[in-house]
């Protein structure tokens, strides 16, 4: 779990246990809260116990497709997702699992919204996230993206590439996904982590990432060029840390 859901989960747990009621409480995430007037913010800290504590009743008194949906649903960029993720838990806890196909139910809709957006940018990303090797033998890859998906794909690339050393790095939040051949992967928030890879790529894949270029740009037809269907199939928030990208003439 990342720290980000760990936290929520812990603001789940003080919502349920404390004497305030749920109508007169709120649940927000990160840089997304916002008081008023009327209103008092309390920050809550991460603990590993309490947040085990929600996983398991999740799964022992909804289901395991709920904290799937939940877990995703907590990794979205959005500034709603924790009073949706909130209000869902409230009725699921109280209904049982049969609340997941309510999908008339706002709260309900809109968890299932949040958890297929991030669920298919992390597809999504399985394809485009581009690993280059560096002259000391590990794989680097940078990653921008809308949503909180480093850690799923640390999971993903475990399981593909586990005797290799690799580092997956969100340049945008900061964060380092790290892992040595044949061990779990480790996660670090390193504010300094912005070296350019392209100055330490190794001579072989400096190479590499040339003749790919040179591919790319060859088996292109000019003719049939539609820049707006290749957005719409490759996103273009992706293509800054694309290789083939740089000198692609679809751009």
């Amino acid at each position: 779990m990342s720290e980000q859901y760990r936290r929520y989960l812990c603001g789940v747990y003080e919502a349920f246990t404390s004497r305030y009621g749920h109508a007169w409480q709120k649940l927000a995430v990160g840089p997304y809260v916002n008081g008023d007037l009327f209103s008092d913010i309390y920050s809550v800290e991460v603990n590993t116990e309490k947040a085990g504590k929600v996983v398991k009743a999740i799964i022992s008194k909804i289901s395991e497709e709920a904290w799937y949906l939940v877990h995703m649903a907590s990794e979205a960029d959005s500034q709603e997702k924790g009073e949706i993720i909130y209000r869902f838990l409230i009725l699921a806890f109280a209904n049982g699992r049969k609340v997941l196909n309510a999908m008339s139910i706002p709260e309900v809709m809109g968890l299932h919204q949040l958890s297929r957006s991030v669920s298919r940018e992390t597809q999504h990303l399985y394809g485009f996230l581009r690993f280059q090797e560096l002259q000391n033998d590990i794989l680097y890859a940078r990653l921008v993206s809308k949503h909180h998906v480093g850690m799923f794909l640390a999971e993903h690339f475990q399981d593909r590439l586990p005797m290799e050393h690799w580092v997956i790095h969100d340049v945008e939040r900061d964060e380092v996904w790290i892992h040595r051949a044949g061990e779990d992967w480790l996660y670090i928030r390193h504010p300094d982590f912005r070296q350019d890879p392209q100055m330490m790529l190794s001579s072989s894949e400096y190479a590499f990432t040339e003749w790919w270029k040179t591919f790319t740009e060859s088996v292109a037809i000019l003719e049939r060029r539609n820049p707006k269907l290749q957005m719409q199939m490759l996103p273009k928030r992706y293509w800054k840390y694309m290789p083939e990208m740089f000198t692609n003439p679809g751009r």
